[in-house]
């Protein structure tokens, strides 16, 4: 009689259980809902804060309007800037040394020299930022080449092939070794660039020597430039397709800047 009258009461009980139901039946609120909706709008409220304060972090993606920015500004002006300058001061110094002779030559030199020196300066100089850094580097790499090229033509010394072979494997030695533990960001777009230039000489320099007792190095000369207008198209797609930080853009400038050196002087004969 108990055991029935107990069974009875535990029927009833799961009954009136109000946390059993049926798969047809509605469920009741139970408050729940509004936590859940509360998380959402902080979540959203979140989201807006941290791109107010930080907006990379939402356009750092490809089809950022300031990634475009920087792909213009970091990577397509630093190249036409290269090659500007490169083209101005190789032609410039045509004129003055026919109206001045060597000692304007030599001041001409100095000139450049001086404003290598005043951007290798600046390139070391840890209170500017790494864009300003390596937009520094760029141009004193630039500069101090074009003064050790111009003075080549101060006097009557002549280095042999080989021996200028030696010493640009010896300064790719030096600046592979030093590279990451000693130069700075800076530092590095100017060895980089200064090697650039000093490598585009010694190549034309060796394949004219080499044209003259070798046939292949006669029409090689042509290969190397589609070569390098292939180089040019994957650096200006690696450029915008690719390359997501102001760095990577500026690295690319610098082999797009190459690569057209390189084209110029196959395709167009031009005196750079």
């Amino acid at each position: 009689m108990i055991m029935k009258r107990l069974q009875s009461v535990q029927n009833s009980t799961r009954a009136q259980d109000p946390t059993l139901y049926s798969l047809s039946q509605s469920l009741p609120l139970t408050g729940n809902e509004s936590r859940f909706g509360e998380v959402a709008s902080a979540e959203g409220r979140l989201q807006k804060t941290i791109k107010l304060v930080n907006p990379d972090v939402f356009e750092s993606n490809w089809f950022g309007p300031k990634m475009w920015k920087s792909k213009l500004y970091d990577g397509i002006l630093p190249a036409l800037v290269m090659i500007l300058l490169t083209m101005l001061f190789n032609l410039l110094s045509i004129p003055v040394e026919i109206v001045f002779d060597t000692p304007g030559l030599l001041i001409y030199t100095l000139i450049i020299l001086a404003g290598g020196i005043y951007a290798l300066g600046k390139c070391v100089q840890m209170r500017y930022n790494e864009i300003t850094r390596a937009w520094y580097g760029l141009i004193a790499g630039l500069l101090l080449w074009f003064a050790v090229n111009t003075s080549g033509r101060l006097g009557e010394s002549v280095i042999s092939i080989e021996v200028e072979a030696v010493m640009l494997l010896l300064a790719v030695l030096v600046i592979a070794t030093l590279w990451k533990t000693v130069f700075p960001l800076g530092l590095r777009f100017l060895a980089f660039v200064f090697l650039v230039d000093w490598t585009l000489r010694f190549w034309l320099g060796i394949h004219t020597f080499l044209a003259r007792s070798f046939e292949f190095f006669q029409w090689s000369y042509y290969l190397t430039g589609f070569i390098a207008l292939s180089a040019l198209i994957f650096f200006l797609m690696w450029m915008f397709l690719k390359a997501e930080s102001r760095l990577h853009h500026l690295w690319a400038a610098v082999g797009v800047w190459f690569c057209t050196l390189m084209v110029m002087i196959v395709f167009f004969r031009i005196p750079v």
